[in-house]
């Protein structure tokens, strides 16, 4: 079977994974704690690095600063389709804070992320092969540059014939009426629009991810399929072929941070595949489950998750 491309366009930055942590320290004191993770990451870095290890045909449009921490950060993407620029500044770098109920918490420094902006990704973009392909803007509000301009990009990308797929992630200063009109503005543009429970709650200002699905499809176009990962409870999703449900294998795993963006790239190398949405639901949270059981995270191949539990 032939597989479409996928573009990842989006945050690159550092991870530096700790924990786990009961209670945030005191001021002026000192914590230690077991375990610790340093490693290439941000949303579309993470998504990008988990669709190479399912053997997609994909790409990762991103940047890093120009520090030492650049050559770490672009060593993993060096295939055919990958656009990793060097801008002037320090590199981004997130903390990811792991509590003992498998949760997280995190703190980032946006460096870099400042200058990726639509003029960059823009120019960036020239030359790839976008008519026919997916293509995933994530981590939208962690790159201040571009934030207020994605519904541009993805004008541009629908333009030069890609199917497109957003995951904004958590907006820094929350969900203000600002931050959600936004976040709807470029859900109107999107084939595919990639939440967490938490996310869609906060955009909605419902209770449940199951009422604010239904919320969200009377605003959004019938077209769009509006996709819900809930973490151990699996996945929903609603959209013109209906309503599916995946179901998490149980696990208890340490470290998830990146866990929906690993979803996301088995949801996304699915697709590519010509899967349909049950299926790809399914592929992606089996994906997450397989990437977040292994700490400190794995590179090696990822058998071909999958298998369709409900539809």
């Amino acid at each position: 079977m032939t597989s479409r491309p996928i573009c990842v366009l989006g945050n690159l930055n550092v991870d530096l994974v700790m924990g786990p942590l009961a209670d945030w320290p005191q001021p002026g004191t000192e914590t230690f704690v077991d375990r610790c993770d340093f490693r290439a990451g941000g949303s579309a870095g993470n998504t990008a690095l988990v669709l190479q290890r399912l053997g997609a045909r994909a790409g990762l449009v991103s940047a890093t600063g120009d520090d030492a921490l650049a050559v770490m950060l672009a060593e993993p993407f060096y295939g055919p389709l990958d656009r990793i620029a060097r801008l002037p500044g320090r590199s981004g770098i997130t903390v990811g804070v792991a509590h003992p109920d498998s949760d997280r918490s995190f703190l980032s420094y946006a460096g870099h992320l400042d200058r990726t902006d639509l003029g960059f990704f823009r120019e960036a973009l020239a030359g790839w092969p976008l008519d026919g392909a997916l293509a995933l803007i994530s981590g939208g509000f962690a790159m201040p540059g571009l934030h207020r301009h994605q519904r541009a990009l993805l004008d541009h990308l629908r333009l030069e014939g890609a199917e497109v797929a957003i995951d904004p992630g958590w907006p820094d200063d929350g969900w203000t009426p600002r931050n959600r009109a936004e976040a709807l503005s470029c859900a109107e543009a999107a084939d595919h629009l990639l939440l967490n429970d938490k996310e869609i709650t906060g955009l909605t200002g419902r209770d449940t991810a199951d009422a604010a699905v239904t919320a969200l499809a009377e605003t959004l176009a019938s077209d769009t399929t509006i996709v819900v990962k809930c973490g151990a409870r699996g996945a929903i999703a609603a959209g013109p072929s209906g309503r599916h449900e995946a179901t998490a294998a149980a696990c208890a795993p340490f470290d998830t941070v990146g866990a929906g963006d690993a979803f996301n790239a088995g949801y996304l190398a699915a697709l590519a595949k010509g899967h349909d949405i049950g299926h790809a639901l399914q592929a992606g949270t089996d994906t997450a489950g397989a990437v977040i059981a292994a700490f400190p995270r794995e590179t090696g191949p990822i058998a071909a998750p999958g298998r369709r539990r409900s539809a």
